[in-house]
């Protein structure tokens, strides 16, 4: 059920930045811009000083128009729900996304290509991932549990395709504000890419079951096991969900969009993200924390500045990220920041008085708040999560491998995913979660 979408969030609250773009333009979309970079609107981005920036827009946006097409279809074709939901949250990602490189390249004074056009002019830097006009008609001419199957593996592809092209122009680019998209690009469609392969390799995990969530949520970003039960972040505010039935029940009143949640109940819960239906927070949220288990919520910091994306908290020491690029440490519980170095991570946790952080560039890392670095592992991980004694530290691999350590060297491999938007863990559990159900891996 999605009573509130990500793209009526974000049309809502952001459609003033492509506005302001309108007005340095001569013409704009009037259409929605993504949450991050922010700020970001075109009209504070200048005439780029490379030409790799006006390139990966011109590039990316067909690229995503091709996303949004394959999502599209799906609707009246897919017959798993995860399929379906997954579709919705590309295209309320995407559409916004396209309509902010749009802005940017009409203030450039640069004109906006097709795909065809973008290969002529571009094409030695190749559009990976894009699939031909006989792929499309193949997946559109499917139904059923084909679909399914053949978008997941069609979309796969198309999203390391522009992982590809936003690596390319963090190396080559110029432009802060493109570096962001690039990164936020990177960040989402890795977490994505986990999804759909977990999906394509449920049959590898044997009779694992999953517990259905009812009544179901939206996308789920983070969330922490309390008990007999897990509390979710979602799109649409916080939510209990008992492990053993799956029933839910929204805590408190928010409906804000959570992009980063985390924390303990009985001690101080952070968050991050959007502001949902009669928020009075700005947009976007900054840090937002809570002292009664998510009943209530109060701005600590960067309110209307910052998006994080992932956040981590021990005490009174938060660490945060957001695409602006370096990680964020506080002390203070979120009020003050000091930048640490830049990172891309798809998920971070603290263990051992360490954070840890799972990066699609660099695989599983650590660092030790101060450190003018991180110190990579030379193992792949997609996402983490401790137990919140801090005792025990999990980790979710590329293929959908769950794996264990309790002195983060020796592992053990527990399990397989089959589906997950998020993960949080115990000593002795680890929980995929999405919007509609749980699956349980224990040791």
């Amino acid at each position: 059920m999605f009573p509130i979408t990500t793209k009526t969030r974000r049309a809502t609250a952001l459609s003033a930045l492509v506005l302001a773009a309108s007005l340095v333009a001569a013409a704009c979309s009037s259409d929605s811009t993504p949450d991050e970079p922010t700020p970001g609107s075109a009209a504070e981005v200048q005439t780029p000083g490379d030409a790799a920036d006006v390139m990966f827009a011109q590039m990316m946006i067909p690229h995503h128009e091709q996303a949004v097409v394959m999502a599209d279809l799906a609707d009246g074709r897919a017959s798993d729900p995860l399929i379906t939901d997954l579709a919705r949250e590309i295209k309320a990602a995407q559409d916004p996304e396209i309509a902010l490189m749009d802005a940017w390249l009409q203030t450039w004074g640069v004109e906006r290509l097709s795909a065809d056009e973008a290969l002529s002019a571009h094409g030695s830097h190749g559009m990976a991932g894009m699939l031909s006009d006989e792929q499309l008609d193949a997946l559109a001419d499917s139904q059923g549990a084909a679909f399914d199957t053949l978008f997941a593996q069609s979309m796969v592809e198309h999203h390391l395709g522009a992982v590809e092209m936003a690596r390319d122009v963090l190396d080559t680019g110029s432009d802060p504000l493109v570096a962001a998209l690039a990164r936020e690009i990177i960040v989402t469609q890795e977490k994505e890419i986990l999804t759909l392969q977990a999906f394509l390799g449920a049959g590898d995990a044997g009779s694992t079951a999953t517990v259905p969530i009812s009544p179901a949520l939206g996308h789920v970003h983070g969330a922490i096991v309390d008990g007999d039960s897990v509390v979710a972040g979602t799109h649409d505010g916080v939510h209990r969900i008992d492990l053993t039935t799956g029933a839910s029940e929204r805590i408190g009143s928010s409906q804000d969009d959570f992009m980063g949640f985390t924390g303990q109940m009985d001690a101080t819960l952070v968050a991050s993200g959007h502001p949902g239906p009669g928020s009075p927070l700005p947009n976007p949220l900054g840090l937002i924390a809570s002292t009664d288990g998510g009943e209530t919520w109060e701005s600590r910091s960067l309110t209307g500045e910052v998006d994080f994306h992932g956040l981590a908290v021990k005490g009174d020491e938060v660490v945060g990220w957001d695409t602006r690029g370096p990680i964020q440490w506080s002390t203070d519980g979120g009020r003050t920041w000091t930048p640490g170095p830049e990172v891309m991570p798809t998920a971070l946790t603290w263990f051992r008085d360490v954070v840890w952080l799972a990066s699609p560039d660099q695989g599983l890392v650590t660092w030790r708040p101060g450190d003018p670095d991180v110190r990579a592992l030379d193992l792949p991980a997609v996402l983490v999560a401790a137990s919140a004694d801090g005792s025990v530290l999990w980790r979710v691999d590329s293929d959908g491998s769950v794996h264990r350590t309790e002195d983060g060297s020796a592992w053990s491999e527990i399990g397989l995913v089959t589906s997950i938007e998020a993960f949080a863990a115990d000593t002795d559990q680890a929980i995929a979660i999405t919007g509609r159900g749980l699956q349980i891996i224990t040791d």
